[in-house]
Protein backbone atom coordinates (compact mmCIF):
# COMPACT_ATOMS: atom_id res chain seq x y z
CA UNK A 1 0.00 0.00 0.00
CA UNK A 2 2.82 2.46 0.43
CA UNK A 3 3.71 2.30 -3.21
CA UNK A 4 -0.01 2.81 -3.90
CA UNK A 5 0.50 6.05 -2.17
CA UNK A 6 3.37 6.91 -4.02
CA UNK A 7 1.96 6.58 -6.99
CA UNK A 8 -1.02 8.44 -6.46
CA UNK A 9 -0.21 11.46 -9.11
CA UNK A 10 0.26 8.54 -11.74
CA UNK A 11 -1.71 6.04 -11.29
CA UNK A 12 -4.74 8.00 -9.24
CA UNK A 13 -7.94 5.65 -10.17
CA UNK A 14 -5.97 3.18 -8.29
CA UNK A 15 -7.26 4.49 -4.72
CA UNK A 16 -9.17 7.16 -5.88
CA UNK A 17 -12.90 7.18 -4.90
CA UNK A 18 -15.19 8.01 -7.62
CA UNK A 19 -12.58 7.82 -10.39
CA UNK A 20 -13.34 8.12 -14.20
CA UNK A 21 -12.81 4.90 -16.20
CA UNK A 22 -11.94 4.81 -19.99
CA UNK A 23 -11.90 2.32 -22.74
CA UNK A 24 -8.71 3.25 -24.38
CA UNK A 25 -5.65 5.84 -23.48
CA UNK A 26 -5.91 9.60 -24.71
CA UNK A 27 -3.86 10.05 -27.77
CA UNK A 28 -4.53 6.66 -29.96
CA UNK A 29 -5.51 8.44 -32.78
CA UNK A 30 -2.06 11.33 -32.93
CA UNK A 31 0.63 9.10 -31.52
CA UNK A 32 2.42 9.17 -28.90
CA UNK A 33 6.17 11.12 -28.57
CA UNK A 34 7.94 11.83 -25.00
CA UNK A 35 7.95 15.66 -23.65
CA UNK A 36 11.08 16.10 -22.45
CA UNK A 37 10.10 18.70 -20.51
CA UNK A 38 9.03 15.72 -17.69
CA UNK A 39 12.66 14.12 -17.77
CA UNK A 40 14.66 14.07 -14.95
CA UNK A 41 13.78 13.96 -11.03
CA UNK A 42 10.32 15.31 -10.10
CA UNK A 43 9.50 15.09 -5.38
CA UNK A 44 5.96 15.33 -3.80
CA UNK A 45 4.01 14.49 -1.20
CA UNK A 46 0.61 12.66 -2.49
CA UNK A 47 -0.35 12.19 1.01
CA UNK A 48 0.28 15.43 3.13
CA UNK A 49 0.64 13.35 6.37
CA UNK A 50 3.78 11.49 4.67
CA UNK A 51 7.01 12.25 3.59
CA UNK A 52 8.14 13.42 0.02
CA UNK A 53 8.32 10.99 -2.63
CA UNK A 54 10.60 10.94 -5.16
CA UNK A 55 9.86 10.05 -9.16
CA UNK A 56 12.93 9.92 -11.80
CA UNK A 57 11.23 10.01 -15.33
CA UNK A 58 13.19 8.49 -17.87
CA UNK A 59 12.54 8.78 -21.70
CA UNK A 60 12.88 5.82 -23.49
CA UNK A 61 13.55 5.24 -27.48
CA UNK A 62 10.32 3.56 -28.16
CA UNK A 63 8.55 7.11 -27.12
CA UNK A 64 7.21 5.73 -23.67
CA UNK A 65 8.65 6.99 -20.35
CA UNK A 66 10.12 4.99 -17.39
CA UNK A 67 9.38 6.50 -14.08
CA UNK A 68 11.05 4.89 -10.98
CA UNK A 69 9.45 6.16 -7.50
CA UNK A 70 10.78 5.66 -4.01
CA UNK A 71 8.73 6.09 -0.92
CA UNK A 72 10.93 6.39 1.96
CA UNK A 73 9.97 4.62 5.54
CA UNK A 74 7.14 6.63 7.33
CA UNK A 75 6.20 5.37 10.76
CA UNK A 76 4.88 1.52 10.10
CA UNK A 77 5.31 2.16 6.66
CA UNK A 78 8.52 0.08 4.93
CA UNK A 79 10.23 2.00 2.43
CA UNK A 80 9.23 1.01 -1.15
CA UNK A 81 9.73 1.37 -4.50
CA UNK A 82 7.89 1.49 -8.03
CA UNK A 83 7.81 1.79 -11.80
CA UNK A 84 5.29 2.94 -13.86
CA UNK A 85 5.08 3.33 -17.70
CA UNK A 86 4.13 6.69 -19.38
CA UNK A 87 2.98 7.90 -22.68
CA UNK A 88 2.33 11.67 -23.74
CA UNK A 89 0.20 13.13 -26.29
CA UNK A 90 -0.64 16.59 -27.14
CA UNK A 91 -3.88 17.17 -28.23
CA UNK A 92 -5.71 20.75 -29.43
CA UNK A 93 -2.67 22.20 -27.25
CA UNK A 94 -3.38 20.36 -24.05
CA UNK A 95 -1.01 17.46 -22.71
CA UNK A 96 -1.85 14.58 -21.43
CA UNK A 97 -0.41 11.36 -20.06
CA UNK A 98 -1.49 7.70 -19.75
CA UNK A 99 0.22 5.91 -16.68
CA UNK A 100 0.31 1.98 -16.00
CA UNK A 101 2.03 0.05 -13.62
CA UNK A 102 5.22 -1.99 -14.39
CA UNK A 103 6.50 -3.03 -10.84
CA UNK A 104 5.47 -2.83 -6.96
CA UNK A 105 8.62 -2.86 -4.85
CA UNK A 106 10.28 -5.79 -7.40
CA UNK A 107 6.98 -7.15 -7.63
CA UNK A 108 4.22 -7.62 -10.40
CA UNK A 109 0.84 -5.41 -10.12
CA UNK A 110 -0.79 -7.37 -7.63
CA UNK A 111 -3.89 -8.09 -10.20
CA UNK A 112 -4.21 -9.03 -13.59
CA UNK A 113 -6.73 -6.07 -14.00
CA UNK A 114 -3.29 -4.04 -12.25
CA UNK A 115 -1.07 -5.15 -15.03
CA UNK A 116 -3.48 -4.52 -17.79
CA UNK A 117 -5.16 -0.72 -16.32
CA UNK A 118 -4.26 2.36 -17.43
CA UNK A 119 -5.11 6.43 -16.03
CA UNK A 120 -5.28 9.21 -18.01
CA UNK A 121 -4.16 12.52 -17.03
CA UNK A 122 -4.07 15.77 -17.94
CA UNK A 123 -0.80 17.71 -17.01
CA UNK A 124 0.94 20.79 -17.15
CA UNK A 125 4.63 22.19 -16.79
CA UNK A 126 5.30 25.61 -15.61
CA UNK A 127 9.20 26.40 -14.81
CA UNK A 128 9.83 23.95 -12.19
CA UNK A 129 6.25 22.49 -11.64
CA UNK A 130 4.27 19.76 -12.72
CA UNK A 131 0.81 19.91 -11.91
CA UNK A 132 -1.56 17.13 -12.17
CA UNK A 133 -5.36 16.50 -13.01
CA UNK A 134 -7.35 13.73 -12.96
CA UNK A 135 -11.28 13.34 -14.60
CA UNK A 136 -13.71 15.07 -12.45
CA UNK A 137 -16.11 12.64 -12.10
CA UNK A 138 -19.25 14.66 -11.89
CA UNK A 139 -18.31 17.03 -15.04
CA UNK A 140 -17.53 13.93 -17.08
CA UNK A 141 -21.18 12.31 -15.82
CA UNK A 142 -22.55 15.86 -17.43
CA UNK A 143 -20.80 15.42 -20.49
CA UNK A 144 -22.21 11.95 -20.53
CA UNK A 145 -25.75 13.31 -19.79
CA UNK A 146 -25.04 16.10 -22.49
CA UNK A 147 -23.96 13.58 -25.22
CA UNK A 148 -20.52 14.58 -25.90
CA UNK A 149 -19.12 11.56 -24.98
CA UNK A 150 -20.34 8.18 -24.66
CA UNK A 151 -20.25 6.59 -21.47
CA UNK A 152 -22.02 5.12 -18.53
CA UNK A 153 -22.76 5.77 -14.59
CA UNK A 154 -23.35 3.24 -12.41
CA UNK A 155 -25.42 4.31 -9.26
CA UNK A 156 -23.52 2.85 -6.15
CA UNK A 157 -25.45 1.11 -3.48
CA UNK A 158 -22.81 1.20 -0.97
CA UNK A 159 -25.18 4.55 1.37
CA UNK A 160 -24.03 7.73 2.16
CA UNK A 161 -20.96 8.58 0.84
CA UNK A 162 -20.42 6.42 -1.47
CA UNK A 163 -19.92 6.96 -5.53
CA UNK A 164 -21.11 6.70 -8.98
CA UNK A 165 -19.05 4.68 -11.13
CA UNK A 166 -18.31 6.21 -13.99
CA UNK A 167 -17.03 5.48 -17.31
CA UNK A 168 -16.18 6.59 -20.54
CA UNK A 169 -17.21 3.80 -23.23
CA UNK A 170 -16.29 5.58 -26.44
CA UNK A 171 -13.29 4.41 -28.69
CA UNK A 172 -9.78 6.19 -28.69
CA UNK A 173 -10.52 8.41 -31.89
CA UNK A 174 -14.15 10.06 -30.27
CA UNK A 175 -12.22 10.51 -26.68
CA UNK A 176 -9.61 12.41 -28.93
CA UNK A 177 -12.12 14.63 -30.35
CA UNK A 178 -13.52 15.95 -26.50
CA UNK A 179 -10.38 15.92 -25.17
CA UNK A 180 -8.86 18.09 -27.98
CA UNK A 181 -11.50 20.82 -27.43
CA UNK A 182 -10.75 23.98 -26.17
CA UNK A 183 -12.90 23.69 -23.12
CA UNK A 184 -11.74 20.21 -22.45
CA UNK A 185 -9.55 20.91 -19.53
CA UNK A 186 -12.60 22.07 -17.74
CA UNK A 187 -13.43 18.16 -17.27
CA UNK A 188 -10.18 17.56 -15.06
CA UNK A 189 -9.91 18.65 -11.03
CA UNK A 190 -6.33 18.93 -9.58
CA UNK A 191 -4.64 16.30 -8.21
CA UNK A 192 -1.25 17.10 -7.10
CA UNK A 193 1.62 19.29 -7.84
CA UNK A 194 5.47 18.00 -7.93
CA UNK A 195 8.70 20.32 -7.95
CA UNK A 196 11.65 19.45 -10.10
CA UNK A 197 14.81 18.47 -7.86
CA UNK A 198 17.62 20.02 -8.80
CA UNK A 199 20.95 18.23 -8.40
Amino acid sequence: MAMRRLVLGLIAALILPGCVAVKEPIGTSVGYVNDPALEGLWIGKPDEKKPAGYYHVILNDDHTMTVIGISPRAGDDKASWGVVELTTAVLGGHHYLNAREISESGGDPQTADDRAAFYPLLYTVKGDTLALFTFDPDKVKAAIKAGRIAGTITGNKLGPGSFDSVAITADGAHLDALLKAPDAPALFAPLMELHRGRQ
